[in-house]
């Protein structure tokens, strides 16, 4: 028997050599597939190894100064970051307008924008700049998570904890630690309780938590609330192109259900939702059982504790379909000035016109001028105020809330005599941007028929509320 048994281990010990060559080949084979040739370089996704990801984050201000500093692999100067700062950000008009991904010398920027903040990742190999740009999506989200304002006022006051939750997000420039409840056990909220627990030296409350494999890692089964509630934000984003007559380009609604738990223990939620037909594509939270959607269009789930996004989905709008209001943006000029005219109202008698909650909220309108305009004077406004940006070259209408009716506003602008002298008609070909907010209503038609909590301790609240943002909403002037 003993021998019989050495004879295996013998044999096995000879097999291994010969199959992990044949793993390494067929991998080695697949990644070949993964390459291709590019200005006669070999550039490949990955090379027999992982890619290298993220070597370092910088948390910057409108003005490129460094708020917060966190180097992952190598450490890379400072005079590179403010080379890259000097030759691309500070030509633009305003920081909003950089690309999420910049190439520059031998490395990749790669930047996204939190109120007045820019969260910049650099790269220096070739990599994933979209999982790049979620991984900074996701560090902002957890800062906003943990200091509830994010800016650079909170940022520096709590740089301490910015630090450490970056130490427990990101290892080697990879995502590490992502669930919010590992990361609210490991590093401790900056709450008035634990700031007053450290000033007196009293040691902070826990929780016996099973950080093991569970599964379901998302949630801690020991999660209790007094407030047993669960409540859903269907938010959807319109983004729209309109040429100067008025008829739609292009339109594409992006729509998202934010969720937020407090319920106790593991509930199963069971979620019924109505018209999803009308939807090209979905994305799904991981707590969302796909089969059961698959089987019969319905959305059950065991929810993370606190706020997620449970699904996200994109659909176009229907042929024909108009915007719920309409933007007329006119601009003239000659070579000493010119007039603009703007009016904006409700289209038709729909169902945002008749009630005061369905009206349109937060109307701002983005008008752009020439960039030799050196004053603005508005001759009539019927609603709202207006501001002139002269280093954008951008009139800002801030039209408050449209029920019935028009709106408009009129005005002259001239130019510097300076800039004007050469007998060169100015030009501008930019468009006019909207913003505006829309309660109690979507343009998907969307809705959420009923809502359902198994396994619940209690009788849980529940509530659903329905919003509509612009997006990329783009009027033409010419």
């Amino acid at each position: 028997m003993r021998f019989f048994f050495f004879v295996v281990c013998v044999c096995s010990l000879c097999a291994c050599p010969f199959f992990f060559s044949r793993w390494r080949k067929g991998s080695e084979h697949l990644l070949d597939h993964l390459c291709s040739e590019k200005e006669g370089k070999r550039w490949c996704v990955a090379q027999g190894k992982w890619s290298r990801m993220i070597s370092s984050v910088f948390f910057l201000n409108h003005h490129g100064e460094v708020i917060i500093e966190k180097q992952f692999r190598e450490k890379l100067p400072r005079t590179i970051l403010e080379d890259f700062w000097s030759t691309y950000m500070t030509p633009l008009r305003s920081v909003h307008e950089a690309p999420a991904v910049t190439p520059y010398s031998r490395f990749a920027f790669v930047q996204i924008h939190r109120n007045d903040v820019v969260l910049l990742a650099i790269l220096t190999n070739e990599g994933f700049p979209l999982l790049v740009i979620e991984i900074l999506s996701l560090i902002g989200w957890v800062v906003q998570e943990y200091l509830k304002v994010f800016s650079e006022n909170t940022l520096r006051e709590n740089f301490s904890v910015v630090y450490q939750l970056l130490e427990e997000l990101i290892d080697n420039g990879y995502p590490l630690t992502t669930e919010m409840h590992f990361l609210e056990e490991l590093v401790v909220p900056p709450t008035l309780e634990n700031k007053f627990r450290n000033v007196l030296d009293a040691p902070m409350k826990k929780r016996r938590r099973h950080l093991g494999v569970r599964s379901v890692p998302w949630r801690d089964p020991l999660t209790r609330h007094t407030s047993n509630e669960i409540f859903f934000d269907v938010v959807e984003k319109f983004d729209c192109i309109v040429d100067c007559e008025g008829n739609i380009v292009r339109a594409v609604v992006r729509g998202a259900v934010h969720v937020n738990c407090r319920l106790t223990g593991m509930p199963d939620v069971v979620v019924r939702m109505a018209n999803l037909d009308f939807v090209d594509d979905f994305a799904f939270h991981r707590c969302v059982r796909r089969h059961r959607y698959e089987t019969d269009r319905t959305i059950t789930f065991i929810p993370p504790d606190g706020k997620f996004t449970l699904l996200e989905y994109l659909c176009k709008p229907l042929l024909g379909a108009q915007a719920p209001f309409y933007v007329t943006p006119q601009i003239t000029f000659d070579k000493s000035g010119g007039r603009f005219n703007c009016m904006v109202g409700i289209r038709g008698a729909g169902t945002i016109g008749k009630n005061k909650d369905y009206g349109i909220h937060k109307v701002v309108i983005h008008l752009p001028l020439p960039p030799q305009t050196e004053s603005v004077q508005v001759h009539s406004s019927t609603q709202g105020t207006t501001n002139f940006n002269k280093t954008r070259g951008i009139l800002t209408w801030s039209v408050g809330t449209l029920f019935r009716g028009t709106s408009s506003l009129s005005g002259e602008f001239t130019f510097s005599t300076d800039k004007g002298a050469d007998g060169v008609i100015p030009c501008t070909g930019d468009s006019a941007i909207v913003e505006f907010n829309i309660p109690n209503h979507l343009l998907s038609s969307i809705r959420m028929d009923s809502v359902q909590v198994l396994n619940e301790i209690g009788k849980p609240y529940k509530g659903v509320k329905y919003v509509t943002h612009s997006g990329r909403f783009v009027v033409r002037t010419v």
